[in-house]
């Protein structure tokens, strides 16, 4: 047996049941899942919840995969859908996101900022969750807002105003960071 196989191959052995094909495919994607998870989760915790639900989810309905399009977009959207799961779940526990209505002044930076991605992906998990959900949703996987209002049963002007105050408190967090920094 060949020691690299394509994608398709991959795919066609998970669906036939192959445990060596489910471990390739893991391996393959694994990195993209918890990148994933890490943006939508608070925490390391959190996040490798989502993860374990989006490849549950992977393994259960690959059978279903028909090769009409990227199995990447295909693995990726289901890792979105676990992580919108799992916020609905947290949601349903929890009570009301405290608002962060504060005034922060607009600022240009025109160097490279001396923070890293970590720093980055660290502010954006510290978003209460109903703004880290959307600012993910719309910023980073391309949502629009009624697409986040019908994923998240909220209304479009929620989801609006929930992506606004995240990047405003994004932008506060950013500054007070680079702050420190220059200090």
């Amino acid at each position: 047996m060949k020691s690299q196989m394509t994608e398709e191959e991959i795919v066609k052995g998970c669906q036939a049941g192959k445990e060596r094909c489910q471990k390739m495919l893991y391996d393959r994607f694994s990195s993209m899942v918890m990148g994933i998870s890490m943006r939508y989760a608070k925490n390391r915790d959190d996040a490798q919840d989502i993860f374990q639900d989006a490849f549950v989810s992977v393994f259960v309905s690959i059978r279903h995969f028909k090769f009409l399009g990227s199995f990447e977009g295909w693995v990726r959207k289901i890792a979105v859908n676990s992580a919108v799961s799992w916020y609905r779940k947290e949601l349903k526990e929890r009570t009301v996101d405290i608002d962060m209505e504060t005034d922060v002044p607009d600022v240009t930076v025109d160097e490279e900022l001396p923070f890293s991605e970590s720093d980055l992906l660290e502010m954006v998990q510290d978003l209460p969750s109903g703004y880290r959900m959307v600012f993910n949703l719309f910023a980073i996987e391309g949502y629009k807002h009624e697409e986040i209002a019908e994923l998240l049963g909220c209304s479009v002007g929620t989801s609006r105003s929930q992506y606004f105050k995240a990047k405003k408190s994004l932008k506060k967090r950013i500054i007070e960071k680079y702050k420190q920094v220059e200090i």
